[in-house]
């Protein structure tokens, strides 16, 4: 067999057997050649220190500063009173109201003043004979009951619009949590790839030893510290998915100031179960799409009232002073008008509000199928979420004594150094992935509850 810098060869198969018996012995024969190459050992030393100084600096160099942590009944407050969305959305309630508002004014008198007749028999006008001058006063009076109707009607609304805005909530309250609990994600990801980086630095140290011994090559020594360059590039890449996570929840926040979750949680040791026939109960009595909608068909009703009561003509009530020629003589009068419905009965308006209250009906009947819909998927998500975070705790200890077990062995030079970074890249994307799925059960019961219409 042919020694060579890199150490001894692997077969195809993986021969580890033969691998953990020849390896001391291959190291110091291949010692030897090492000490023939130490120009090429210098260049591999300072190519691996210029990256690793070079992501230090990155990494170090973009560390922002800390924004103040705020708990999740912190965050949620500034969300219901800061929120673009929200806030934009309460101007909604504002016009609704003022519907309301205008619905219970009476209509305005109209006056009218009329003056005719004068003579230019001087040059300039004058009183005649046939001098008239008029004013009049008419009120409209709204008969068939309308004024209360559109009372109604624009209460409803209002009502209506304030149910809808709490949808809105609600609606708005699903990207809330997914931005938490990413961020809550990100930041376990950023104190794991730390502790990472601790122990990589131990493991570095006893390959010094081992490789100042004669135990370790070159190469395997380099590829030791290029392991700790990808830990580094996880730990750029998680902070800086913590920092663009941080911008997007403050953004929808509306915050003044840069807020960040507090840096503990507390993970439910016995999560909550739930019950389909219990959630729908609670459902249908608490989203408020459902109940907006409700309160628009009452509306609706009311609007076709308001169109049939048109068969019942206003009626206009004027009064009359007017007074005559050059003696100025008044007189008094009073008169009422009114539309006769004979030819024209509303019977437009009445089909298309009928039309509109019966889109609204259709409306309610698919908004209780989607409730019916929104609340089985949260809770199968949920149920599949703590499936797969049960099957990562399973394997939690199993993992941990792989990679402490992993690390005693290659300190005696028992495995090798890929064996060695293979375990350790293991560990990371099982911790990764067993993080990812614990917060995945708190999101998917957070939004349990935002099916349901539960909005604090």
């Amino acid at each position: 067999m042919k020694n060579n810098v890199f150490g001894p060869r692997l077969s195809p198969m993986g021969d580890d057997f033969r691998t953990f018996l020849y390896y001391p012995l291959m190291n110091r024969m291949g010692t030897h050649f090492i000490n023939r190459s130490e120009r090429k050992k210098n260049g591999f030393k300072k190519t691996a220190r210029f990256f690793v100084l070079i992501l230090i600096c990155i990494v170090l160099g973009v560390a922002p500063a800390r924004g103040e942590e705020i708990g999740l009944a912190q965050a949620l407050e500034i969300f219901y009173k800061k929120n673009y969305d929200l806030l934009i959305g309460k101007f909604d309630i504002e016009k609704a109201y003022a519907d309301f508002v205008g619905a219970k004014l009476y209509p305005n008198p109209n006056l009218s003043v009329n003056h005719f007749g004068n003579e230019f028999s001087k040059g300039y006008p004058q009183l005649g004979d046939n001098t008239q001058s008029t004013v009049r006063l008419d009120q409209l009076i709204e008969l068939g009951g309308r004024r209360q109707l559109r009372i109604d009607s624009t209460q409803e609304t209002h009502v209506s619009a304030e149910l809808a805005q709490k949808d809105k909530i609600r609606n708005l309250l699903s990207g809330f949590y997914s931005v938490w609990y990413n961020l809550l994600l990100d930041r376990l990801n950023v104190e794991f790839a730390k502790k990472e980086l601790e122990r990589i630095d131990k493991v570095l140290k006893v390959g010094e030893i081992r490789f100042k011994a004669g135990t370790l090559t070159l190469i395997d020594h380099a590829k030791l510290k290029l392991s700790r360059i990808d830990a580094q590039t996880a730990l750029a890449t998680f902070e800086n998915q913590y920092r663009n996570h941080v911008e997007d929840f403050n953004f929808l926040l509306g915050a003044e100031k840069t807020v960040e979750p507090a840096s503990r949680f507390e993970y439910p040791e016995q999560p909550k179960s739930f019950s389909e026939g219990e959630l729908l109960g609670v459902a249908y009595q608490n989203r408020y799409d459902y109940l907006s909608l409700q309160r628009q068909l009452r509306a609706s009703d009311l609007d076709v009232a308001f169109a049939k009561s048109y068969k019942i003509p206003d009626i206009t009530v004027g009064a009359e002073y007017d007074q005559f020629g050059t003696k100025i003589t008044p007189n008094f009068g009073a008169g009422i008008s009114l539309r006769l419905p004979i030819l024209n009965k509303n019977q437009g308006e009445i089909m298309k509000r009928m039309a509109g209250h019966g889109q609204i009906e259709i409306q309610i009947e698919k908004t209780r199928r989607q409730i019916v819909s929104d609340v089985r998927q949260a809770v199968n998500n949920y149920d599949s979420a703590l499936k797969i975070e049960n099957s990562y705790a399973e394997r939690k200890k199993e993992m941990e004594d792989l990679l402490k077990n992993s690390q005693a062995a290659f300190a005696l030079g028992g495995i090798t150094v890929l064996d060695f970074i293979d375990a350790q890249r293991t560990y990371r994307d099982f911790s990764t992935k067993h993080n990812q799925a614990r917060m995945q059960v708190l999101l998917s019961r957070e939004l349990v509850r935002v099916a349901t219409g539960e909005i604090k």
